[in-house]
């Protein structure tokens, strides 16, 4: 078992390439599938841009309204919610356009404050479109609960483990939720790690929870193992509960870019694939640039966890707890050069998400984004989600390995700067520019 577990610990410096490659690509129907490519989708105002996915039957009159409404959750609402609620605080909805994963072509909901963002992943997007899109890899729906516990380091605790234990607990954490086990769900299996400490050790219980995130399901569950679990073997338990480093539960998606789709003024399309490439390795062997090269990662990973109401939180602490895993903090794609001659783009990383349950129900905008995104399974979320993260990690480090990151960020950061001016008196773009330049 500590072999199977150091083996999961286990992180090369790159990620690995067993990601199968789709020979086949997935032909979809055109007239079936609504395109996510709708012309002059971004000079629309947010209401006519709600028309137009209402008119191509991408969300009904009921989610346009909902969507379009700022303030959708009453204070009522909001209550019920948090403790001490005083109010609301909205984040601008917006939509990524161009996706099309797996075959299917999809309109990305992010709630997000941050300029460039939704711009960024629809661009990243495009250029995948260019062989195909987005391929991802089935993902279990996998939650994990600790139970620490201390016995006397003198006990031969994997003999103990293997003999009887295991399946007494198993049969322990089934019973938990009979409901689940019901529905699919229930145990996978349990898992014995030792800690650095004599005598500390961990149970890892692993949890299919179907389409709920598994957070609650599995606390239950730490909690009443850790209750009974001195009943089995003479030890003091310490803490019972999640883990958010889902290591059975990693979403891994790719995609290929021609090179011709990568051209720009001054650079061939295989420059610019090598640029990419230079400033993946540079985050590969830097973790100071890792962790800016991650943070533009979940940039397009966090307003889709928020807009479908799901723990940001949570999949933040395990994507970077999984970066560092080899020992050394580490980027979450990886960039080269395949033997087709193209841009190959892998991400994997855990991502638990639930699309039941929660504020994915609760809260009226949310329950709008996932009926925008077809209602998808929450492993289907799950590679939504990766698929947006690569998206934006392409668009981020082709500008950065090309012209530079602030040009085109701070182009659509000038109606921020806009509301800004008249309080601060700063000068426009424009100006900034030219003083810059000597014109």
């Amino acid at each position: 078992m500590v072999k199977d577990n150091q083996q999961v610990l286990s992180r090369s410096s790159t990620i690995q390439s067993d990601i199968v490659p789709k020979t086949i690509p997935f032909q979809h129907n055109q007239q079936s599938l609504a395109s996510s490519r709708i012309p002059n989708f971004a000079q629309m105002n947010s209401k006519q841009r709600c028309q137009a996915l209402v008119s191509r039957n991408i969300i009904s009159h009921n989610d346009s309204q909902s969507l379009n409404n700022s303030g959708a959750l009453s204070i009522e609402q909001a209550e019920k919610f948090i403790e001490n609620c005083i109010g609301g605080f909205t984040l601008p909805l917006g939509i990524a356009t161009n996706f099309l994963i797996d075959g299917q072509e999809i309109f990305i909901p992010m709630a997000v404050e941050e300029s460039s963002v939704v711009a960024a992943a629809s661009f990243g997007a495009k250029l995948a479109r260019t062989c195909g899109g987005f391929f991802s890899e089935p993902t279990e729906t996998i939650a994990t609960c600790q139970i620490q516990f201390i016995i006397d380091p003198k006990m031969n605790i994997y003999s103990i483990f293997h003999d009887f234990l295991r399946e007494k607990l198993f049969e322990l954490a089934q019973n938990c939720h009979p409901r689940l086990v019901q529905r699919g769900g229930g145990v996978k299996s349990i898992e014995l790690r030792a800690l650095s400490k004599p005598g500390y050790y961990v149970f890892h219980v692993n949890v299919d929870t179907c389409e709920a995130m598994g957070a609650n399901i599995v606390n239950s569950i730490a909690e009443e193992m850790g209750r009974r679990l001195p009943e089995l073997l003479p030890c003091t338990v310490g803490s019972k509960i999640l883990t958010n480093l889902t290591t059975h539960r990693i979403t891994k998606v790719k995609c290929e870019i021609e090179f011709s789709a990568l051209e720009r003024e001054n650079y061939s399309g295989e420059e610019v694939a090598k640029r990419i490439c230079s400033v993946w390795e540079f985050a590969d062997l830097d973790p100071f640039r890792a962790t800016t090269h991650n943070k533009g990662i979940m940039n397009g990973i966090d307003p889709v966890v928020i807009a479908t109401g799901n723990d940001w939180r949570a999949v933040e602490a395990g994507c970077h707890a999984f970066a560092s895993l080899s020992g050394t903090y580490k980027p979450l794609t990886k960039w080269f050069i395949n033997k087709n001659k193209r841009l190959q783009g892998e991400i994997a990383l855990p991502i638990a998400v639930g699309t039941v349950g929660g504020v994915t129900k609760l809260h009226p905008t949310a329950t709008s984004c996932l009926s925008l995104l077809g209602t998808p399974s929450a492993s289907r979320l799950s590679a939504i989600i990766a698929s947006v993260g690569l998206a934006q990690n392409l668009s981020a480090i082709r500008a950065l390995g090309c012209e530079g990151i602030q040009k085109g960020h701070m182009a659509l950061h000038e109606k921020n700067l806009e509301m800004m001016r008249q309080y601060d008196h700063l000068p426009s773009i424009s100006v900034v520019e030219n003083q810059n330049t000597g014109n």
